[in-house]
């Protein structure tokens, strides 16, 4: 069985549709049901995860404190991150990879300077659009100013009206701004190009479609479903983050480089300021982590009498095992915690002070 909470108010919208559309393809492969709610008391008593359909960020935040207080693990669509205490699991889009490659595109052929169009800073998506955007713009050696959404498109787009000269490309973050553009500003298109890095279905039926980057939502139906079936198999259901790939469309835009060809594309999220895993105390304390939560009661034990000096004899004599057995398991820790042999693990373990 598929629990499927839904929010009213998106039922009729087409991408719900196609999300299910890719849970039933799942279901029918696998021979399960498929149950959709509307609310949280309709919910089976035996249901352990759920999957939350929404458009309301209130809507989905409150569900997932409901199904919390049930004992069911709340699974949320398009969110990337919640401001909750409560557990649960999502699959997002990856917005700042699609952003950075829609603008690498545009900029392919032209550096220029870039306008950022209804960019809003408090918006999780919009935050990592930008990221991308930035990112893509600094590889380029160009320059780029930000023309934020405070509530009102209409006065976004007027904006940057006024500062449009100098101003060679636009970077949409969403599509009502490039709709809006071409409908009611179609001037600020003359020289320029545009990209969006969300695409609404309208925007492939204009004469010259502009680049955009969609989600494909039948395939993050199938991905949904893919993700539940795990977490039901789970004894203890921990809280789990997927993205999805937008798929990219030039739409026939010009574009002079292909995408594949891109340096960096795939290393946007690395952070050159602060590299926290290139510290190699971190990496070490990571690496022994591992190993003694990897460790069971004797290997534990071992690692006791490592510690304290015993020898392999010893130790093997102490537990009434073969001596090659002990080997085995203390060659595998130290592999695991990174060292090359016994002395090293139990250097490494006094080193961070680990009592056993």
């Amino acid at each position: 069985m598929i629990y499927i909470l839904l929010e009213e108010s998106y039922s009729d919208n087409t991408r719900y549709h196609q999300l299910l559309g890719g849970i039933t393809s799942v279901a029918k492969k696998k021979h399960l049901e498929i149950c959709v709610y509307k609310n949280c008391e309709e919910l089976d008593p035996e249901c352990r995860v759920a999957i939350l359909i929404c458009q309301s960020l209130k809507w989905s935040t409150d569900r997932i404190c409901e199904l919390n207080a049930r004992g069911i693990h709340p699974l949320v669509f398009g969110f990337q991150y919640l401001d909750t205490m409560y557990r649960y699991s999502s699959i997002a889009p990856n917005y700042t990879k699609s952003a950075y490659k829609l603008t690498r595109y545009i900029l392919s052929g032209n550096p220029g300077k870039t306008a950022v169009l209804g960019y809003n800073e408090d918006s999780l998506p919009d935050r990592l659009k930008y990221t991308g955007i930035k990112y893509a713009v600094e590889e380029s050696q160009g320059e780029h100013s930000i023309f934020p959404n405070k509530g009102d498109v209409l006065a976004c787009i007027r904006d940057f009206e006024i500062a449009a000269e100098g101003f060679e490309n636009i970077v949409c973050c969403n599509d009502n701004i490039a709709i809006t553009i071409y409908n009611r500003f179609p001037h600020l298109l003359q020289g320029r190009k545009i990209c969006s890095c969300s695409g609404l279905k309208i925007s492939e039926y204009f004469d010259k479609p502009y680049p955009v980057c969609r989600i494909d939502y039948y395939e993050a139906g199938v991905q949904l479903a893919m993700l539940y079936r795990f977490l039901t198999k789970e004894s203890i259901i921990y809280s789990t983050v997927m993205t999805l790939d937008m798929d990219f469309l030039d739409n026939g835009a010009e574009g002079e480089t292909s995408l594949r060809n891109f340096p960096g594309s795939e290393n946007i999220y690395s952070r050159e300021e602060v590299d926290f895993y290139g510290d190699g105390s971190l990496r070490d304390m990571e690496l022994l982590d591992r190993m003694l939560t990897n460790a069971d009661d004797i290997d534990l034990r071992i690692l006791s009498d490592i510690i304290a000096g015993k020898t392999y004899d010893g130790i093997a004599d102490a537990l009434y095992m073969a001596t090659n057995t002990v080997k085995y398991r203390i060659k595998k820790m130290a592999e695991t915690a990174g060292v090359a042999s016994r002395r090293e693990l139990a250097a490494r373990l006094l080193e961070y002070g680990v009592k056993l």
